[in-house]
């Protein structure tokens, strides 16, 4: 594969994921054969209005080293070039705007990524279930101008998309289904209690976002045409939640985020998101302007940040003596994994696995934190594998993909 090639598909999705789970060109089937449902365990809502809001995350395939621009480069490109070489059959849906899609059967998340399930049931009697998750940035032409072209190095992380959109329904399903994690890893949940008027608020923001949809296949200048006021930004300069409230008082506000944010954002529109919890739920970065493209240099002239500058030497370090910094904060589906992970091993007494945060966040409220049932979800799917020995002809079997997903109960 040429190089140029090679960074096109491997490297430039990183710096534009947004820290959220991203298909690759190879992954972008539109084959349209709609999926089974899968059988999952579900908590039966109250009576009474009110239900339940679950938060899922799970991690990269590999988890990220952050420590240098050039070690989280060379992670994604790893688990990005297996997943593009892999032969896995697709796993097919139709989502709920009626569209098909489909994932690998053994899918290697590059990022990690955050689902939000909503089921519960309206003051009004009226009962409300969504399976939710934010993406975007799959225009592979805008990350060939901006890295290729433009070579504006790492402010692809600052870059406001024009494609965001909501996964709706049954990919979110297949997503925690066939994830493939490394060492054993599997999705994880946090399940919030939450009474009608919570389960109005989730709503509320769920449909809003949903709105911004636009149908699949649209081009970039189709997307790019379309007013502010109507783009979904895919983006780390913007909270979904607070965009969402703006919006509300000014009606040419920007509205964007991305999918962990989004997911932390559903939690606060419920009222039940705990706020001393940012720190630890949060990648936080110092990136030196030396590394950020298209902004001007110390000699006046537009720098320039090529991807080979920052696999080389110049990507050994996130900050440079003499440049200014700039802050990169985003919540992180890892981080969310690996602290409902931290909870439960306080909760099970697994002392190692229990972590000084999650430990110090239990002791505040350990009266309203259980560990939860282990939910399975299931799908099962008819595989059709070659003739054997003397047979022409090929045979058809059913295979039912099974995951075990543990988790933590707040009230």
């Amino acid at each position: 594969m040429a190089k140029n090639t090679f960074f096109l598909f491997v490297v430039l999705p990183l710096l534009s994921s947004g820290l959220c789970a991203q298909t690759t060109p190879l992954q972008q089937l539109n084959s349209g054969r709609a999926a089974p449902t899968p059988v999952a365990a579900a908590v039966p809502a109250p009576a009474t209005s009110g239900g339940t809001l679950t938060v899922y995350a799970y991690p990269p395939r590999k988890i990220l080293d952050w420590s240098t621009p050039k070690s989280v480069l060379g992670d994604f490109a790893n688990t990005t070039f297996a997943q593009a070489l892999s032969e896995d059959p697709q796993i097919t849906f139709v989502n709920d705007f009626g569209e098909p899609g489909g994932i690998p059967r053994s899918y290697k998340s590059t990022m990690g990524h955050t689902i939000t399930h909503a089921a519960c049931t309206l003051p009004d009697g009226t009962p409300y279930d969504a399976w939710t998750s934010f993406s975007g940035q799959d225009l592979y032409s805008v990350d060939k101008e901006n890295m290729l072209d433009k070579k504006i190095g790492l402010g692809m992380l600052f870059q406001d998309y024009v494609d965001g959109h909501i996964i709706s329904g049954v990919e979110n399903k297949m997503r925690l289904i066939y994830y493939k994690g490394r060492d054993g890893n599997s999705p994880r949940y946090w399940q919030q209690n939450i009474d009608g008027e919570a389960c109005g608020r989730v709503r509320d923001m769920v449909e809003f976002f949903k709105s911004f949809h636009f149908p699949k296949g649209s081009t970039r200048e189709q997307l790019e045409a379309r007013p502010p006021t109507q783009t979904l930004y895919f983006t780390s300069n913007m909270d979904p939640y607070k965009t969402y409230m703006a919006r509300k008082l000014d009606p040419n506000a920007k509205v964007g985020g991305g999918c962990a944010p989004y997911g932390i954002g559903l939690l606060k529109a419920a009222w039940k998101y705990d706020n001393t919890l940012d720190d630890t739920l949060t990648l936080k970065l110092q990136v030196s302007e030396r590394l950020i493209g298209g902004i001007p240099g110390e000699n006046g002239q537009i720098r320039q940040v090529s991807v080979s500058d920052l696999l080389g030497s110049l990507g050994d370090s996130w900050t440079y003596p003499g440049y200014k910094n700039r802050d990169f904060r985003n919540y992180d589906p890892y981080l969310i994994w690996k602290f409902i992970g931290g909870v439960n091993a306080c909760l099970t007494g697994n002392a190692g696995g229990c972590s000084p945060e999650a430990s110090a966040w239990l002791s505040a409220n350990r009266a309203n934190i259980s560990s939860g049932p282990v939910q399975e979800m299931s799908d099962t799917r008819v595989v059709t594998s070659p003739p054997t020995g003397h047979s022409t002809v090929p045979s058809h079997h059913n295979v039912t993909q099974t995951v075990k997903i543990s988790g933590i109960l707040v009230n």
